[in-house]
């Protein structure tokens, strides 16, 4: 016995061996040590928690420590390191150090100055956030990428040079670097994150080496006094509000340019406008409420309508997209209530979201070929569209794509449409007909809610072979007809009066509160077996632990549902107490 103690205490000893010993403390630092590599990582006694160091004022980290007869080369400095140590004004970092944490030095405002050496590949996510009184940045060559928000708030930053090696500078990496006037971005990065220099009030220009291909959303936001940016032809997506608030930037007849990128209308009262050729996008939110605006021309030299770019342009009565647009962002005409009718180009692939919501006036939509996919409520609120025709290419139909088009009659959904989000088709109240095919295998929440005028069978109330709700709440027995495959959201709901139900073997899916209320059915089992489904005090589950069905003192009879259903919806069975 006392062998086979010794064998196991001397196999953890081993297992402890490779791993780090966290927080150790050599001279006035602690390290994690790993004995495997024998490396070292700067961190922070962890009983203190992370403010350890909040009394030093300089902190030099050396090459290598010793620990007990072993020596270990310091490698990097861990996350939250020097978190919040205030006091902190100067440290000095080895060559040895290639890496330097998350928030490794995250709040510490008193720091001037920091010295980052050749060695360093990577500074990671909010490593510097907060140094509120660094003065001048070197990013060395050796580095590949600066993380999220690795110099945000650094608001006495007024120089970085960032070396040639860097490919992508992370998203809010320099936000609200209010004092930093200039800075060379250069050619070895491909993406600027979005709020990258969001805030950068002081920034007056910037070039964008022909490297680049994306520039993120809000990447340049409020940079107020930006006076020129040249944006390079290898940009092929700029993200929304990239510019917004750059109100330095050239006015050319009330329009602000970054160069080919139309930022803003500064006169909101336009009445009309032709957009200049060799204009390449149109920025997000460009033409915003401009409620006056009654016609815009689109020159072909435009490749993308941002976000918001015609938003609450009420008295915008036609537009014609060119074919050199591939996407049209979210909310990009929402509100424009004067427009009549849409022809979307071929060269379009997706709808952002929103994208025509609450356009009142649009009697009728023409959708490319080309498109992919219909975003989040992109045609919501469109009360005057009284059909269409989504084209085969279409896989994916978003949530709420078509709620609220109470003048939509009907809809033909093609083979290669998969699925229909929540809400797709909700309060339609004058869709007669819908065919759903047999490639859709998903179909959201409430999708045909409110549809009152859609064919109405023995008292159900249908689209195709989607069971939409039972119109006679008082039914006292049923039998769905066979080739349904879905019974939707809350289908049956508050049916007080239903005893028995028969649901065919074609049924798939039995939708969120279908069943609720149904307080006259005397019985209910459910057959397990083959939907990977597991019961708790009269309650299922699924493998995630969501309810399923809700059955009161967890009652369960003789009531069953056929093999062929794969998913039941939250609640279905809820208050089914009889």
């Amino acid at each position: 016995m006392k062998t086979k103690l010794l064998s196991l205490l001397l196999a953890v000893a081993a297992s402890v061996g490779t791993m780090f010993a966290n927080g150790t403390k050599i001279g006035d630092l602690y390290y994690n040590l790993n004995a495997t590599d024998r490396t070292a990582e700067v961190t922070y006694e962890l009983q203190w928690d992370e403010n350890n160091y909040k009394f030093f004022s300089t902190a030099n980290i050396p090459a290598s420590v010793t620990y007990s007869g072993t020596t270990y080369s310091v490698t990097s400095i861990g996350e939250r390191a020097f978190c919040r140590c205030s006091s902190l004004t100067s440290v000095t970092i080895p060559n040895s150090v290639t890496s330097i944490g998350k928030s490794a030095f995250y709040g510490c405002s008193g720091l001037t100055s920091v010295a980052i050496p050749n060695s360093v590949t990577s500074i990671e996510d909010q490593a510097f956030d907060g140094c509120s009184s660094l003065t001048s940045v070197t990013i060395p060559n050796s580095v590949t990428s600066i993380g999220k928000y690795a110099f945000s708030g650094c608001d006495r930053l007024t120089s970085v040079t960032i070396g040639n090696s860097v490919t992508s500078i992370g998203e809010g990496a320099f936000y609200k670097c209010s004092r930093l006037t200039s800075v060379t971005i250069p050619n070895s990065v491909t993406s600027i994150g979005g709020s990258a220099f969001s805030g950068c009030s002081g920034l007056t220009s910037v070039t964008i080496p022909n490297s680049v291909t994306s520039i993120g959303n809000s990447a340049f936001e409020k940079c107020s006094r930006l006076t020129s940016v040249t944006i390079p032809n290898s940009v092929t997506s700029i993200g929304g509000s990239a510019f917004s608030g750059c109100n330095s930037l050239p006015v050319t007849d009330n329009l602000r340019y970054a160069d080919t990128y139309l930022v803003e209308a500064v006169n909101k009262m336009l009445s009309s406008y032709t957009i200049k050729e060799g204009t390449r996008w149109i920025g997000s939110s460009a033409f915003e409420n401009c409620s006056s605006l009654t016609s815009v021309t689109i020159p072909n030299s435009v490749i993308s309508i941002g976000g918001s770019a015609f938003k609450g342009c009420s008295s915008l009565t036609s537009v014609t997209i060119p074919n050199s647009v591939t996407s049209i962002g979210g909310s990009a005409f929402s509100g424009c209530s004067g427009l009549t009718s849409i022809e979307i180009p071929n060269s379009v692939t997706s709808i952002g979201g929103s994208a025509f919501s609450g356009c009142s006036g649009l009697t009728s939509v023409t959708i490319p070929n080309s498109v992919t996919s219909i975003g989040d409520h992109a045609f919501s609120g469109c009360s005057s569209l009284t059909s269409m025709t989504i084209p085969n290419s279409v896989t994916s139909i978003g949530e709420g794509a078509f709620r609220d088009c109470s003048s939509l009659t009907s809809v033909t959904i093609p083979n290669s449409v998969t699925s229909i989000g929540d809400w797709a088709f909700s309060r339609c109240s004058g869709l007669t007909s819908v065919t759903i095919p047999n490639s859709v295998t998903s179909i959201g929440i409430y999708a045909f809610e409110g549809c009152s005028s859609l064919p109405v069978i023995d008292n159900l109330r249908y689209a195709d072979t989607y069971l939409v709700e039972a119109v006679d709440k008082s039914l006292s027995s049923y039998t769905i007809k066979k080739g349904t495959k879905w019974i939707g959201d809350k289908a049956f709901y508050n049916c007080s009066g239903l005893t028995s139900v028969t649901i065919p073997n074609s049924v798939t899916s039995i939708g969120d509160r279908a069943f609720a209320y149904c307080s006259s059915l005397t019985s209910i089992s459910v057959a397990t077996d083959n939907l990977n489904y597991s019961s708790k005090d009269g309650v299922l589950f699924d493998k995630q632990q969501k309810t399923l069905i809700q059955c009161p003192g967890g009652k369960q009879g003789a009531y069953v549902i056929p093999n062929s259903v794969t998913s039941i919806g939250g609640s279905a069975f809820w208050g089914c107490s009889g």
